[in-house]
């Protein structure tokens, strides 16, 4: 899996940046913001301790386009999964029902170095919140930067009129998922001891102020992800000047933690997740999205790593990540499971 052609690793990477997230945390305490705070009739959640600019003169919510996504209460097939055949799956594929947004640029800026994908998500921030999230390392910039993103779009972007979150995926694309009825503490049981990777303790178990949005771990898979996808892009064009780098492993571990926040909806809120398609659509999206950035970034010389490539190993093939392969497999098909997430 790790003799990929330099070829084949640069279309990933331009592909990428080609198709190339619900929380602004300017307290991002475990991770390093600096904060703004508000004082200019911005929005402020309840915590009281992120914020955003009120929306521009004229602000009217976006239309959803694209996707043929299922009504709410459409019931999924018998077993969550598409029709398979010997080849592989056949006909419309989890994650092609996806509800997104088109969301454009919001300013023009532009670095040196920075590459296709830390500029687009470097645009798609407002003007005045880019320096609050912005690191001198391309990959936390686009992870921090991320969640500015994300927020921007739940606090400005939600028109379902329920709790949801908002994630950027690059390309002028993003989805809003609302949130199902549970705790992000329930998350955890449903993430084996040998998957609690080292960032189980500061989001999973940790960041209890927010277990009251569980879509947190959602926001925090697609920040690790965009940072990823900066990382590769970098790399491949010949460009990576930092020495190595722990690069692909969140991605890879938020995977696992992103299928047990599947699991948990599916136990905690039934109804949700059997009747609102755009939750399970946007995990199968996602999940691809995932796995094709990881195995893109772990053979770099810049990313690869012996404990990023043995987490994705037990999530293969251990034992106690049993019932979260046929979760996957029930939910999206054997096919489609194997093809995507490797099992």
């Amino acid at each position: 899996m790790r003799r990929w052609s330099l070829g084949l690793l640069v279309a990933v990477a331009l592909g990428l940046s080609a198709c190339v997230q619900k929380i602004i945390q300017t307290s991002h305490e475990a991770e390093g913001d600096a904060g703004v705070p508000p004082g200019d009739g911005g929005l402020q959640d309840a915590r009281g301790d992120r914020w955003l600019p009120p929306p521009p003169d004229g602000y009217v919510p976006p239309t959803p386009d694209g996707g043929a996504l299922p009504a709410d209460g459409a019931p999924h097939p018998a077993d969550g999964a598409p029709p398979q055949s010997d080849a592989g799956p056949v006909g419309p594929q989890p994650g092609d029902g996806v509800q997104w947004l088109t969301y454009g640029a919001l300013n023009s800026s532009t670095g040196t170095g920075w590459g296709p994908v830390l500029t687009d998500i470097a645009q798609h921030i407002p003007q005045g919140q880019l320096g609050t999230y912005w690191d001198s390392d391309p990959i936390t910039a686009g992870h921090e930067t991320s969640h500015g993103i994300h927020a921007y779009l739940r606090n400005n972007y939600n028109t379902t009129g329920a709790a949801a979150n908002g994630f950027y995926v690059l390309g002028s694309k993003a989805a809003i998922v609302k949130e199902p009825n549970m705790r992000k503490s329930d998350v955890a049981a449903y993430i084996p001891s040998a998957l609690r990777g080292m960032r189980y303790d500061l989001y999973i178990t940790g960041q209890t102020e927010w277990d009251d949005t569980p879509l947190y771990v959602w926001d925090e898979w697609n920040a690790y992800l965009n940072g990823t996808a900066v990382g590769v892009d970098i790399a491949t064009a010949g460009n990576w000047t930092s020495g190595w780098q722990d690069g692909c492993m969140g991605t890879i571990e938020f995977v696992v933690y992103a299928l047990a926040v599947g699991m948990a909806a599916q136990d905690h809120d039934a109804s949700y997740f059997s009747s609102y398609r755009q939750f399970t659509e946007f995990l199968a999206w996602n999940l691809r999205r995932s796995m094709q950035t990881y195995l893109a970034c772990a053979v770099l010389p810049e990313f690869a790593w012996d404990e990023q490539d043995q987490f994705y190993a037990a999530l293969k093939t251990g034992a106690a990540a049993d019932a979260m392969r046929q979760f996957a497999r029930t939910t999206f098909g054997a096919a489609w499971t194997q093809q995507v997430l490797g099992f």
